[in-house]
């Protein structure tokens, strides 16, 4: 097989026992959205490699890192709308306004994280590294505010 066919492999089992460790682990606590979002990708991309589905594969390829940052945006659009934690994964019953407000607020900032993987595909320092690094900082703050507040 191909080594990229091994390494969906490896990072899709690697991202499900990640995902039911820190489920077991997080003693009620939401999982961290953004790394739900790469787990995601990281499983999709292992299941299809495992099952040969070769057009979710090629599907990926083509996508490169905007792959990432779609099933990113899908957990996030996900989780706004159905977990009182939302996006920003946090739950603290007196701030539900704010957590729904900053939910909304980084799937905004996401969705623009996403333009740079889909204009410069392939440049990764500045389509994937670089966003996926504001995102994580910015819900650090969001999470710290909602937790001051």
């Amino acid at each position: 097989p191909e080594d990229w066919l091994i390494a969906f492999m490896v990072g899709g089992a690697v991202a499900v026992l990640q995902i039911i460790l820190a489920s077991m682990l997080s003693r009620g606590r939401p999982l961290n959205r953004l790394l739900l979002g790469v787990n995601a990708y990281l499983a999709v991309g292992g299941l299809s490699a495992l099952t040969s589905q070769l057009w979710i594969l090629q599907m990926l390829d083509h996508l490169r890192e905007s792959g990432l940052f779609l099933c990113i945006l899908a957990v996030g659009v996900l989780t706004t709308l159905v977990s009182k934690a939302g996006f920003v994964g946090q739950v603290e019953s007196h701030a539900q306004a704010r957590t729904k407000c900053y939910s909304l607020a980084l799937l905004g900032l996401a969705t623009v994280a996403t333009i740079p993987s889909f204009l410069i595909r392939g440049q990764l320092i500045f389509s994937a590294v670089i966003p996926l690094t504001l995102l994580t900082i910015t819900n650090r703050r969001l999470v710290s505010r909602i937790q001051r507040s």
